[in-house]
């Protein structure tokens, strides 16, 4: 099913830019919310490069993979010593 779209439904994502950003802050905010949501932190990275995730891949397209995968790595290993795991 495919709805039209409505500019008016509070619903519908946006991205947007903010000027003055950290791109990185938001980077970390973002891979937060897909870690807290249960994706498995490979299948992260791979849509961190796909151009279907505008504002992960503006990150991947800016920073480059090196940068998203230690951003990656930084918010999986953060949640282990949240629960007192060892990573």
């Amino acid at each position: 099913m495919v709805k039209k779209y409505d500019k008016e439904d509070p619903f519908e994502m946006k991205a947007m830019e903010i000027p003055g950003g950290n791109i990185i802050q938001q980077a970390q905010v973002m891979a937060e919310e897909y870690r807290d949501m249960g994706m498995p932190q490979d299948e992260l990275k791979k849509i961190f490069s796909d151009p279907f995730y505008g504002g992960l891949y503006v990150v991947y397209t800016q920073l480059g993979v090196d940068a998203v995968e230690s951003i990656i790595n930084q918010v999986y290993e953060d949640l282990h010593l949240l629960n007192g795991q060892e990573s």
